[in-house]
């Protein structure tokens, strides 16, 4: 198989703005995004920017007046664009170097079947951050992960892969939504972004639940892309949302021990002096 032409490549795009218009402008300048019909959502930052660079790049500007969280920028994107969507989405956040090749072996991937697909992200030291794809949100997955186990034992997949793990997968659970390529009725068959989680739990939350469902995600470990500020992931809101989830979708004395497990290993990695990602 070859990769489609730049002219077939026919997507909706989601750049979601908070303090990042610098960003979102050079992605609008990109040869990736070039052609096609894009969506700059504004959670209550600079719409008088916004509308300006949409305005000079042919791009639509939605503005939502406060800052409503990522998931919920999304689904109003969504929303404004009208069902049903016959074009395949592109959600990528401002922060991403994606070229229009990489685009296009991405889609590549976007075949009958295939619910979505995302590349491998690297930082701007070129490591590959954990947290771009992932196995199933159980107890056994998030104790695999943060307990070190799939990183002593590979074939077993946790709820976050490993970086060995990253680049040799290809069906995974959930993808990362910093750049994430969905088949058109993506949102229509397995609902929206669920707003009640922050950070990157609603990547885990929403991927998860639509693969119990019957979504099939791919990674593309050919196709890595800069993601400069993909750190949240040492941060307390980040940690907080991951245990909220786990508490919510495991209950009982699974939520809690998956709980514990994830303090446990994050405990251990600050010990050793690794960072979360």
């Amino acid at each position: 198989m070859t990769a489609p032409a730049s002219a077939d490549l026919d997507l909706t795009v989601i750049l979601v703005n908070y303090r990042s218009l610098g960003n979102v402008e050079a992605r609008l300048r990109s040869d990736a995004l070039s052609g096609q019909h894009v969506i700059v959502v504004d959670n209550g930052d600079d719409p008088d920017g916004v509308k300006r660079v949409c305005g000079a790049h042919d791009a639509t500007a939605l503005l939502l007046g406060q800052n409503l969280g990522f998931a919920a920028a999304v689904n109003r994107a969504v929303d404004s664009a009208g069902a049903p969507a016959t074009r395949p989405w592109l959600l990528l956040n401002p922060d991403v170097d994606l070229d229009r090749t990489q685009l296009a072996t991405l889609a590549l991937h976007l075949q009958p079947g295939v619910t979505g697909v995302a590349p491998l992200l690297a930082g701007a030291d070129g490591r590959l951050q954990v947290g771009a794809a992932g196995g199933p949100l159980t107890l056994g997955s998030v104790t695999a992960y943060f307990l070190f186990l799939s990183h002593l034992l590979p074939w077993l997949h946790g709820m976050f892969l490993t970086r060995r793990q990253s680049t040799r997968a290809q069906d995974v659970d959930w993808l990362c939504m910093a750049c994430l390529l969905l088949a058109p009725d993506a949102f229509e068959r397995f609902g929206p972004v669920p707003e009640d989680e922050l950070v990157y739990a609603e990547d885990v939350a929403w991927g998860t639940a639509a693969t119990v469902r019957g979504a099939r995600f791919r990674l593309a470990p050919e196709v890595t892309v800069r993601h400069d500020r993909g750190s949240s992931g040492a941060g307390a809101r980040w940690i907080g949302a991951l245990e909220r989830l786990c508490r919510r979708r495991l209950g009982g004395w699974r939520g809690r021990a998956a709980i514990a497990a994830i303090r446990v290993g994050l405990g251990v990695r600050r010990a050793l002096g690794r960072t979360v990602t």
